[in-house]
């Protein structure tokens, strides 16, 4: 005996009774057929258990009290209530509605199920645990056969590792493939991330997670390494690629840099930061005392050494300075500056064809400039005291200048200017020596030494004297680092 759901006869879909107590009608009552006690019936290749039905003329099938769907080869549908229609693929359950399918179970006030794709759709919230996770939703659509999941409102799942929020995932988990169709944030012990939008392929099984994809949208991913931020960020397994608005912190938030885009080479632990002439990459490093900027057109950090390319600029607390590339290795507490450096110290200008300077958290020790060495150091509001060789060696206490020597072919432009009230002319003494050495106190020249047959003389500025030479440059201002990064970041 069959129920007929659909009077097409090609596209008939039919309730087969398998089994029950009793078969009974009362039209004084409905024109329903009713079924009573252990009904079984067999819908395409599943079979309902429960305790009565109703069959309707217009071919609708209404089944109640503990239901159970048992669908082949391995899902069970349990709800209070299930309706059949004719001209509807989907399956209606209602109460308590429980779903399982090889290990993944699914509960719901209420879903539709369509036996032909083994799909269930739910609008009232659902509680779904799959291996291991426990996911929650107020809306989704769950293909049981592909173990896909469409989840969207308030979602959330949970792993006895992993916490993730979204307004909107589709997840495929046995490829744990993970499409983020809105504000997404992940947490696990050892990575997390936020996004507005994205796709990635990630190994959620793994202790060490690398994703393959992307991530849009104010992205956010934090690992044992530190932090990576941007607009975009696309992942392979070796290569991670932000851009716009780039930001890449350690994991101690003692190193940030920024830049228009970036790159991480995961196997060999190599950072490019890139800026352009507008905006140009720069990275902050705090290291015991004092806070050190770099910035140029591209930064490269490898474990202990950087190196920053094009219109380097630099500053700390006690220096300054600027060139056309740096390398810094930090192994070494060594920066060496190329292409015609300059270096600030407080209002001494330092220069040369190259620059090389050791630190000590961040303070400068000594510094060499080799090569056309200058050093201007004011005399008064318009004009510096010149000394120039081939080589000069700069000592430092504690960041401040203390000792200039100047080696080879010295020459000083010394300037003596009356004091503001007194009355008299400025004059300039003038000498060529093989060793010049300044005395620095308080960022003030205190004593110039020359040695080794110095000769020359002391005379009074005249009229189209050159005082270009003796005069410091001012020092590039508006630097790209932004005030707001001195202090901690944020979480």
């Amino acid at each position: 005996m069959a129920l007929w759901l659909s009077h097409d006869q090609s596209q008939a879909q039919t309730v087969d009774i398998l089994a029950a107590d009793q078969i009974v009608r009362d039209p004084a009552v409905t024109d329903a057929q009713r079924l009573l006690g252990n009904v079984q019936l067999g819908h395409q290749d599943g079979v309902l258990h429960c305790d009565s039905a109703w069959r309707f003329d217009d071919g609708v099938v209404e089944v109640f009290g503990h239901v159970m769907m048992e669908h082949p080869p391995s899902t069970v549908l349990r709800a209070a209530y299930i309706g059949l229609k004719p001209d509807v693929d989907w399956v209606d359950a209602q109460g308590e509605v429980q779903l399982d399918h090889e290990g993944s179970t699914l509960t719901a006030p209420s879903l539709h199920y369509q036996m032909a794709s083994k799909q269930a759709r739910y609008a009232k919230g659902a509680h779904i645990t799959d291996n291991g996770w426990t996911m929650t939703s107020q809306t989704g659509l769950y293909f049981a056969e592909a173990e896909l999941f469409q989840l969207g409102g308030e979602v959330l799942a949970v792993s006895e590792q992993d916490t993730l929020r979204s307004d909107s995932l589709h997840w495929v988990r046995p490829d744990d493939h993970h499409t983020f169709l809105g504000p997404t944030t992940w947490n696990s012990p050892d990575f997390e991330f936020t996004c507005q939008a994205g796709d990635l392929v990630l190994d959620t099984q793994g202790s060490a997670k690398r994703p393959t994809g992307w991530l849009s949208g104010a992205v956010r991913v934090a690992d044992e390494s530190g932090t990576v931020e941007g607009d975009s960020l696309w992942f392979t397994q070796e290569v991670r690629e932000a851009h716009g608005h780039v930001r890449l912190a350690s994991r101690d938030r003692q190193t940030v840099a920024r830049g228009i885009r970036a790159e991480q080479h995961l196997t060999d632990s190599l950072d490019l930061v890139f800026g352009d002439a507008v905006h140009p990459a720069w990275l902050r490093q705090i290291d015991g005392k004092d806070t050190l900027h770099l910035s140029g057109l591209e930064l490269r950090r490898a474990p202990s050494l950087l190196t920053v390319v094009d219109s380097v600029w630099m500053d700390s607390k006690d220096l300054q300075g600027e060139g056309d590339s740096l390398v810094w290795d930090g192994r070494l507490g060594q920066v060496d500056v190329f292409g015609s450096p300059r270096m600030w110290s407080h209002m001494d200008l330092l220069s040369g064809d190259s620059l090389t300077l050791f630190l000590d958290e961040n303070q400068p020790e000594l510094l060499w400039m080799r090569g056309h060495a200058v050093v201007l150091s004011p005399a008064n509001d318009t004009l510096a005291h010149r000394i120039s060789g081939r080589t000069l060696d700069a000592h430092f206490d504690e960041g401040q200048l203390q000792l200039v020597d100047v080696l080879g072919n010295g020459q000083l432009s010394y300037f003596m200017v009356p004091e503001p009230s007194l009355d008299g002319e400025v004059r300039v003494n003038q000498a060529v020596c093989s060793q010049v050495s300044l005395n620095v106190a308080d960022n003030t020249l205190v004593g110039v030494a020359l040695s080794q047959s110095p000769e020359g003389g002391i005379r009074t500025l005249e009229n189209g004297f050159d005082l270009a030479p003796f005069q410091v440059p001012q020092r590039p201002e508006n630097p790209p680092w932004e005030t707001s990064e001195q202090g901690d970041l944020p979480d």
